[in-house]
C-alpha cells in the first residue's frame, strides 16, 4: 500500500513541479545539443577525438545530474512533508547538497559499473557456449543471475541514499548506512516500487511516442520532414525530465511514509 501512495505522491508532487521539468529538459537539451551527430543538431565538440568527447559529455552528465538531483530531492521532500512546492530556493539546494549526492553517486556507482560489466561478461559467456557446453553455460547462467540480483541490490541502496541524503541532510557515509539498514528491512518492497516506477515509465513513454508518431504522419503530410529530427529529440528531452523528477519524488515520498510508519511504531 506504501508503495503504491508513493507513487501516487510521485505523481502529484511531479504535476507541481514544472518548473524544475523546464530546468531539468534545458540540461537534457544541452547534452543532446552537443552529443547528436546529426547536421540538424551539430555537435560543437566533433573536433574532438572520440574519447575525448565522450570522456566530456560523461562528466557534464554525471555532474550536471547529481547537481539537479540535489534541488529536486529538497524540492520533493518539502511538497510532501509540508504541501509547500516552491520553485524559490532551488538552485542554493543544488549547491548546497550537490557534494554530498555526488559523493554518494560515486562511491556506489562504482560497485554498480563493476557488476553491470562483470554481468554482461557472463551472459555474453553464456550464449556463446550455451550450444557446445549447456551444463557450463547453465552454471555461468546462474552466477549472472546471482551477479544480476546483487546489481539491484546496489541500485536500490543508490536510490534510497540520494533520498535519505536529502531527507534527513546527512553525509555521504551516514545516508548510505541509514540506506543499507532501511533497505535491508524492505528490500522486497524498494524493488517492487522501483518495478512499479519502470512499467508506468514504460506506459507513459508509449503513450507518448503513440502520440508523436501521429504528429511526425501530420508532418510528413505538410512537407516538413526537416522538422522530425527536433520534435524527436524535444520529445526524449521532455520525457527524461519529467520521469527525473517523477522518480526522485517517489523515492523521497517512499522514505518518508516508512519513515513516519517507524517513528510511530517505536
Amino acid at each position: 500500500m506504501r508503495v503504491v501512495r508513493a507513487v501516487g505522491q510521485g505523481l502529484n508532487t511531479t504535476h507541481r513541479g514544472w518548473p524544475i521539468i523546464a530546468v531539468i529538459f534545458v540540461f537534457y537539451a544541452a547534452i543532446r545539443f552537443f552529443a547528436v551527430p546529426n547536421d540538424a543538431i551539430p555537435p560543437y565538440m566533433k573536433k574532438m577525438g572520440d574519447w575525448e568527447a565522450a570522456v566530456t559529455i560523461f562528466a557534464a552528465m554525471a555532474l550536471g545530474f547529481n547537481y539537479l538531483l540535489a534541488g529536486t530531492q529538497v524540492f520533493a521532500r518539502d511538497g510532501i512533508k509540508e504541501s509547500r512546492f516552491r520553485f524559490k530556493g532551488f538552485f542554493r539546494n543544488c549547491n548546497r547538497l550537490f557534494l554530498r549526492q555526488f559523493g554518494v553517486s560515486a562511491v556506489l556507482c562504482i560497485p554498480v559499473w563493476i557488476l553491470a560489466l562483470v554481468m554482461a561478461v557472463l551472459l555474453g559467456i553464456t550464449v556463446m557456449e550455451s550450444k557446445a557446453y549447456p551444463l557450463t553455460a547453465a552454471v555461468i547462467g546462474a552466477f549472472s543471475a546471482a551477479v544480476a540480483l546483487l546489481l539491484m541490490v546496489f541500485c536500490a541502496l543508490i536510490c534510497m541514499s540520494w533520498a535519505i541524503t536529502a531527507a534527513e541532510d546527512k553525509g555521504v557515509f551516514k545516508s548510505i548506512w541509514r540506506s543499507i539498514l532501511f533497505c535491508v528491512q524492505r528490500l522486497f518492497s524498494v524493488f517492487g516500487l522501483l518495478a512499479l516506477f519502470f512499467v508506468l515509465m514504460i506506459v507513459i513513454s508509449l503513450v507518448v511516442w503513440v502520440a508523436y508518431a501521429f504528429v511526425v504522419e501530420g508532418l510528413r503530410r505538410l512537407g516538413l520532414d526537416g522538422h522530425i529530427i527536433i520534435l524527436r529529440e524535444v520529445t526524449g528531452c521532455a520525457l527524461n525530465a519529467y520521469f527525473f523528477l517523477f522518480l526522485t519524488s517517489t523515492l523521497m515520498s517512499y522514505y518518508l511514509n516508512n519513515r513516519k510508519a517507524d517513528e510511530r511504531y517505536n
